[in-house]
């Protein structure tokens, strides 16, 4: 980026060039901005900037990208991720900035940034100016960084020099605004800074969740049925229920509640296996879309294996259903995405619970 004018900002008392451009070009009532205005209009459009950023990317990230997942179980995986938003953030602040001609808490304060020559920067001059901020002024996100980098510029803003990202090409200039819209501003801050605690808060407690899950020791589950046992990964939380028609049901949760698998054992009658499982399948209808399914021979024994997905779309479903001694055992397992994440887990899970009902021969 080009930058012709002299480094420091010149005195009234000898107006040069950019000088007499920027007294042109200004507003009646504009005057430099001072530090703190700045700094809390800049915190709080990088917060809603990054966050939003950070809500769509990791959305769309945890839905499909295995990876990605297993990188947040890493004990700093949510603060790196984090981090790496900022520039993202920093990119959508200069496209609302170019498109709607501001961003809100500079808006809100009455701030707006030009060129020395009263010109509204281009989008690649935003842009590298905000580059600038994030190495700068924000110390690329690094919490120990940034309170120096910070307290560099707050200094050279008092000393009535440009912040070394504006040096003398941008100028950031205030205009009085009323006292609603600061109470506005203060109110929105406030809100914002709320939802960064709370999840900042929430990210520690996910973080001890998750170390004290991985550093768990797998546990002994009994088929209370069968009285055989199995070892169970401590990424499962098992549970059990009784359904409204009084079938015991145990349910094992993945610990980020992406998996769950479901086993159950119920009478079948006079009918045959294909006969129940079709009957089955059409009383889970109401929640899963279970289409076709086919007979099978598994362990040794009848079986028919279906798969599909729940209604909604949400989860991966594949259901298998085996005779054993006259009665009819099922394994469900519902995936969310990305389901390539719980795979191997659920696998391991399904032939650990069939290993209590029929085992290998």
């Amino acid at each position: 980026m080009r930058r012709d004018a002299p480094n420091a900002v010149p005195h009234a008392s000898h107006l040069d060039g950019h000088a007499l451009a920027r007294a042109r070009f200004a507003l009646p009532s504009e005057v430099p901005a001072r530090a703190w205005p700045r700094w809390f209009a800049r915190t709080f459009d990088v917060w809603w900037h990054t966050g939003l950023v950070a809500t769509v990317l990791g959305y769309t990230l945890c839905r499909t990208s295995p990876g990605f997942l297993r990188w947040l179980e890493t004990p700093f995986g949510w603060k790196l991720f984090g981090l790496a938003c900022i520039p993202a953030g920093l990119l959508l602040d200069a496209l609302v900035q170019k498109v709607a001609g501001n961003t809100p808490g500079k808006a809100m304060l009455g701030l707006r940034v030009v060129t020395a020559d009263g010109r509204f920067p281009g989008l690649r001059e935003i842009l590298g100016r905000n580059m600038g901020v994030w190495s700068a002024g924000f110390g690329f996100g690094l919490p120990a960084v940034s309170l120096l980098t910070m307290a560099r510029q707050g200094l050279r803003l008092r000393r009535g020099e440009a912040a070394s990202y504006d040096d003398d090409y941008f100028l950031v200039r205030a205009r009085p605004v009323r006292w609603w819209r600061k109470i506005v501003f203060g109110m929105s801050f406030f809100f914002l800074f709320l939802v960064v605690v709370v999840l900042d808060a929430m990210d520690r407690q996910d973080s001890r969740e998750m170390a004290a899950v991985l550093a768990a020791s797998p546990y002994a589950w009994t088929n209370p049925a069968t009285g055989r046992m199995v070892t169970v990964p401590p990424q499962w939380r098992h549970e059990t229920f009784t359904d409204e028609d009084g079938l015991v049901l145990h349910v094992f949760t993945e610990h980020t509640e992406h998996a769950v698998v479901l086993l159950a054992r119920e009478a079948h009658g006079e009918a045959t296996i294909a006969q129940y499982s079709r009957a089955l399948v059409e009383r889970l209808e109401n929640q899963f879309a279970l289409p076709g399914g086919q007979l099978e021979d598994f362990r040794g024994k009848s079986s028919w294996l279906v798969t599909g997905e729940e209604k909604d779309g949400t989860a991966r479903v594949r259901l298998r259903v085996v005779e054993v001694n006259g009665a009819a055992w099922r394994v469900m397992a519902m995936q969310s995405p990305p389901a390539a994440y719980t795979d191997e887990l659920v696998l391991a899970l399904e032939q650990g619970l069939w290993d209590t009902v029929t085992p290998r021969e």
